[in-house]
């Protein structure tokens, strides 16, 4: 009698479960997100070097476009020039170190810093060189980054 019963659960549960094919596709997705990735500092500041600089390019294509490229790659983008009132208390700092740079005549070049424990700062700096070859800072844009979707981003490659 168990084994009739046993059947018929089984019979049950294999004729009421079928998936269309986004539906496998979702579930296989929200898995993936789910597993455990082990990242190097070293790897992730490298990602969001490489990200940024993807980005601040797609930027300078499409500059009309900033806000849709920032929402496509999870991303907050900010242009901070050296007068700016709004910067926080980091993008101040990083401005100030790349003006402090160009007065003593060495390279600007951008750079990837930690924002606490969750996110990444990319920093690309707008110089123009002027004539006595001094270089002026005209501003900075800062792209800021979550550690998570940096690390979802890497499996895409």
């Amino acid at each position: 009698m168990r084994w009739i019963y046993v059947a018929i659960l089984v019979l049950l549960m294999g004729c009421g479960g079928s998936l269309s094919e986004e539906q496998r596709k979702q579930m296989r997705e929200a898995r993936e997100q789910q597993t455990i990735k082990k990242v190097t500092e070293a790897e992730l500041t490298q990602e969001a070097f490489d990200r940024g600089k993807e980005i601040i390019d797609l930027i300078e294509k499409n500059p009309n476009q900033s806000d849709s490229i920032a929402q496509n790659h999870h991303v907050i983008i900010r242009w901070i020039d050296p007068s700016s009132p709004d910067a926080t208390e980091l993008e101040r700092q990083v401005i100030d170190a790349y003006l402090n740079s160009a007065i003593m005549g060495n390279a600007v070049s951008d750079n990837v810093q930690k924002l606490g424990t969750d996110s990444l700062l990319y920093s690309k700096p707008v110089v123009t060189e002027l004539p006595d070859g001094s270089v002026q800072v005209k501003g900075l844009w800062n792209v800021k980054m979550s550690k998570k979707y940096l690390v979802l981003g890497m499996d895409k490659k």
